[in-house]
């Protein structure tokens, strides 16, 4: 713990929740703080700013003894108050792949365990609030449940389930693996991932369609995100007809919820814009360069891009820099491809589709399109059957600061990447009403920092504490059970 927290916790005595890891107190002051509200306007100095019941109930430039009471003060002097921060786009249940099967089998049971320890892990970097947009569904819900209940300490979670129209992580549309490879475990593995909303999906016409997707949602999930194209990169194969998307759209909407697609091709993507979605997740990652006029219409409609910007800067983009310089020199000697495969060989020895995942992230940013963050960060491999040490750029936690950091890179303010990393995520949400930014009546997700942000946007990693829903965060003991996380990066 900071000495800042060990002062709270000795201060609240008896109503510090070890089961939660967090301090609660009726109401809690935090005083002469500088307020970054999350809404774009300057920073606001000197203010005071009252929390109880989990939520923020005064901000004001003067406050009283008589108003404090026995309230709990937080010094603010030289410190900036933001809200907390919103990934939009992670995987926290352990859900398998060609490449991770071992994990799946392994860890099947205690996907739960590892939900947990995840939101957890999220809370630690001041995030809180996340959402889930492909996993194991029942493990998902669990534990999203039982942190809005406050019976666990965890991120607000928001979950999607399966990817709508995809097999499971051992499928065609996921891995290109036939089913005549597959084990036992796998195809039982695929059905409890796809939970009845896989690949039959994309042959069925508009009212079957429909029914099926009302019993996709019937499961509980908070979103639904569809399968615009097949997961993997060539061929870029366009997922469901254009009458398809509308009617997964219309259902989704029906029920007060948000749709969001993977879509890599411009052509699939302006398929789903037009359809109606909500969200895209990681729009810069097409076959091809933008077509102006798609991102015309995706500013037009409104259609919020959530940018894997934690991967796209500072060090894998130096990484690529150097590699690609190196490519290019060798290949200027070498003979001219021979065929169209070879063609292909030698662009993803120069990176030029990472290069091209960069300039089309630009692209957006300069555009004036909606962004958040989405960064991706997942579970992957368990330690025990890794190779190397995995990166810690989709790490939980530390890879949604990098994601914020990284919109600086690509062309944001620092103000700008905070709007994105908080308000715009709350969009995301449908939750703007209750989080999001520093407002009266707001739920109490905030983040302290040591320094301005403003003057140096990695000084958001400077958090001297973390709120959630009004309780101070021991982020120090998070996760409160490690598994995975059984060290720090």
């Amino acid at each position: 713990m900071t000495p800042l927290k060990i002062l709270i916790c000795f201060l609240l005595g008896a109503v510090f929740f070890c089961t939660t890891c967090g301090v609660l107190a009726q109401s809690i002051v935090i005083k002469n703080v500088a307020v970054i509200d999350g809404n774009g306007g300057e920073p606001v100095s000197g203010l005071n700013v009252t929390i109880s019941d989990g939520r923020i109930q005064a901000i004001s430039l003067e406050v009283t003894e008589k108003d404090i009471g026995e309230t709990v003060v937080i010094d603010g002097a030289g410190k900036y108050l933001l809200p907390g921060f919103i990934d939009n786009n992670v995987h926290a249940s352990v859900y398998g792949n060609s490449r991770r099967r071992e994990t799946a089998v392994k860890y099947a049971d205690r996907n739960h365990e590892l939900v947990e320890e995840f939101a957890q892990r999220q809370l630690k970097y001041g995030v809180t609030t996340i959402r889930d947009s492909y996993g194991s569904l029942t493990p998902l819900i669990q534990v999203r449940d039982a942190i809005a209940r406050g019976e666990i300490i965890g991120s607000r979670m928001l979950v999607a389930g399966n990817i709508v129209g995809w097999g499971g992580p051992f499928s065609l549309t996921f891995s290109l693996m036939e089913e005549s490879d597959l084990t036992l475990f796998q195809e039982q593995w695929n059905d409890l991932i796809a939970q009845g909303a896989g690949e039959e999906l994309m042959d069925m016409g508009p009212e079957e369609l429909r029914v099926a997707i009302n019993a996709y949602l019937d499961k509980g999930p908070d979103f639904v995100k569809y399968g615009g194209t097949s997961h993997f990169r060539y061929p870029t194969l366009i997922g469901f007809s254009p009458r398809q998307q509308r009617v997964i759209v219309e259902e989704t909407h029906k029920r007060g919820l948000s749709v969001e697609t993977h879509a890599t091709s411009a052509e699939s993507l302006r398929i789903a814009v037009e359809a109606g979605i909500d969200f895209i997740q990681h729009p810069e990652i097409l076959s091809t360069a933008y077509p102006d006029e798609l991102i015309e219409l995706i500013v037009k409609q409104d259609v919020i891009c959530g940018l894997r910007s934690n991967t796209l800067a500072g060090e894998p983009w130096q990484a690529h820099l150097l590699t690609r310089q190196q490519a290019v020199d060798e290949l200027a000697e070498a003979e001219p491809p021979a065929t169209s495969a070879e063609t292909r060989r030698r662009a993803d020895r120069r990176g030029d589709l990472y290069q091209l995942q960069r300039e089309n992230a630009e692209r957006l940013i300069q555009a004036g399109c909606r962004i958040t963050i989405a960064t991706d960060n997942y579970q992957g491999s368990a330690p025990e059957f890794r190779r190397e040490t995995k990166p810690e750029i989709q790490e939980a936690g530390i890879g949604s600061l990098l994601a914020i950091e990284g919109l600086v890179e690509l062309g944001m303010s620092p103000m700008q990447a905070i709007v994105a990393g908080t308000r715009n995520g709350a969009i995301a949400c449908l939750g703007l009403d209750e989080f999001g930014t520093v407002e009266i009546g707001k739920f109490a997700d905030l983040v302290l920092l040591d320094a301005n942000p403003l003057d140096d946007i990695h000084n958001i990693r400077q958090q001297s504490l973390v709120m959630s829903r009004g309780n101070i965060i021991d982020t120090d003991s998070l996760p409160l059970k490690p598994i995975f996380y059984t060290t720090s990066p």
